[in-house]
């Protein structure tokens, strides 16, 4: 299970953190290899959540919500 991103480093670009809550180290894993990021470090998630991880990328801030919008762009194309 992978969960929406947050930010907790602000606008900082020299330090600039991808974060994603997720269920286990092995699914930051899997992020880095599928969406080519770097991971830095896995955290423990705090918060009482199912996500029991953070997983910390290097880079700008992403969305899984912007990229499932343009996956459906492509699904419209396929259908046309």
């Amino acid at each position: 299970m992978i969960g929406w991103p947050f930010s907790k480093n602000g606008d900082d670009d020299s330090e600039q953190e991808n974060r994603h809550s997720a269920s286990s180290e092995e699914d930051c894993k899997e992020m880095e290899k599928k969406y080519g990021w770097e991971l830095k470090r896995v955290e423990q998630n705090e918060d009482d959540s199912d996500l029991e991880v953070d997983c910390v990328f290097k880079g700008k801030q992403t969305s899984f919500w912007d990229m499932w919008g343009d996956h459906q762009d492509d699904r419209d194309k396929d259908e046309v």
